[in-house]
């Protein structure tokens, strides 16, 4: 065995795993819409006849996204149908003689006759707005006993049996220490995939009224914008891609899937990976895998928190307990175990077994919008004289002018991230 048979490249498969995520990710025209949508959230509960009006209009109220839209991790988490969900946070002071139940109450009540809704639906601790091909979830954060870590406070939580509770939560810091946590020399990358985002992008949401669509096409440079900048950091591609895989998994399952929020601490916490974006996922995946295989050999189970308040226990409905959770865990790691199985075997695969595979990894749709893709840009070697690479050899063939055989592949145009990581097959 050679030196290099020791080693997988990686950089063709980087290559396609970057054309996947600009077509999960919300184009800027949709990221626009959900702007708006977010500004219309703010000037319907500030509205004469909405419960929480004086409560906002008064200067201690405040309305911000939080979730994967303040992350930048938003991906579409819809199958068979094109659907971001999104999330918004209503900070205010809860008078005290407010139940849970009242509270969430009036926020539903508020919330009727929202532009554009389609349905309002009332869950355990928000409610959600749903439109056409996304909803947002709404949540009062009550910031009444003014906490002194900075915008900590309480979420409600009140089922539709039993007492309701105050839940700590600092989502605001959860998005500082997160985007903190991304590594800022990256922008190679960032250059590469904000080129292929304005060729590649495609816009999946709709305005559903005149005065939106205005709105949504406004460039609006006079108002700061209601969801953070993209961040383009490969750290947070690799969580798309990692939860665009998840919700694809499990989409037919019974079981509940972990949640967002504790894929986003796991990608921040493992760091950059200098081998490149496929290297980013696979450490994500199996690092992952590892912890719940660990949590179940001990009969124990995660018990993350927010690293900016730590009584914000980001995990707490994931997994269950008892022998519930170890089915959880075992699941989640045979999951994750899957994807990086598989993500090894395509460093080495034929450029046709790579788009095929990744209809099952993230989806048909995405793997034939990708197809298109690449043979656009195949199309665009042909008249550039573009070289083809031999899968796993480095050996390189003339330029195509008839059918290409399996096992060679484009050269990548990028020159990010070439390095090569060691296959776990080898010994």
């Amino acid at each position: 065995m050679t030196a290099h048979d020791r080693f997988l490249t990686l950089v063709a498969l980087d290559s396609i795993l970057l054309d996947v995520a600009t077509q999960i990710e919300p184009s800027p025209a949709d990221g626009r819409i959900a702007d708006n949508r977010y500004r219309k959230l703010q000037e319907h509960l500030e509205r004469p006849s909405s419960a929480l009006a004086i409560y906002l209009k008064n200067g201690s109220g405040l309305i911000y996204a939080q979730g994967s839209m303040a992350t930048s991790t938003t991906i579409l988490s819809g199958i068979d149908d094109d659907r971001f969900d999104v999330d918004a946070i209503v900070e205010l002071d809860v008078p005290k003689q407010w139940s849970e139940h009242d509270t969430l109450d009036k926020l539903e009540t508020s919330l009727q006759g929202f532009p554009g809704a389609v349905k309002i639906v009332r869950c355990t601790r928000c409610i959600q707005i749903q439109f056409h091909f996304m909803h947002m979830d709404v949540t009062i954060m009550d910031r009444s006993r003014r906490l002194p870590i900075s915008r900590a406070g309480e979420i409600i939580h009140a089922p539709d049996i039993g007492h309701g509770a105050r839940i700590p939560s600092n989502p605001w810091g959860f998005t500082a220490w997160f985007r903190g946590s991304m590594s800022v020399d990256q922008q190679t990358f960032a250059d590469e995939l904000r080129k292929r985002r304005g060729v590649q992008s495609k816009s999946r949401l709709r305005a559903l009224d005149e005065r939106e669509e205005m709105l949504a096409k406004a460039e609006q440079v006079d108002l700061p914008p209601m969801i953070p900048s993209r961040l383009d950091a490969q750290e947070a591609v690799a969580l798309k891609l990692l939860k665009r895989y998840v919700y694809r998994r499990y989409e037919k399952l019974t079981l509940k899937q972990p949640p967002s929020i504790y894929l986003a601490k796991r990608a921040a916490s493992i760091g950059y990976v200098p081998q490149g974006l496929a290297a980013q996922l696979i450490l994500l995946s199996e690092s992952t895998a590892e912890i719940m295989r660990g949590h179940i050999a001990s009969g124990t189970r995660p018990e993350e928190t927010n690293p900016s308040y730590h009584l914000d226990k980001i995990n707490d409905r994931w997994p269950a307990v008892g022998a519930e959770a170890v089915h959880d865990m075992r699941s989640f790691a045979e999951c994750l175990e899957h994807l990086s199985t598989k993500l090894r075997r395509l460093a080495r695969a034929p450029l046709n077994e790579i788009v095929e595979v990744m209809s099952e990894l993230f989806g048909e749709r995405v793997s034939t919008e990708v197809r298109s893709i690449l043979k656009n840009r195949f199309d665009t070697r042909a008249c550039t004289s573009a070289n083809l690479v031999q899968a796993a050899t480095g050996n390189v063939a003339a330029p195509a002018i008839v059918r290409v055989s399996n096992d060679v592949r484009p050269v990548p145009k990028h020159n990010f991230h070439s390095l090569i990581i060691e296959s776990k097959d080898d010994n």
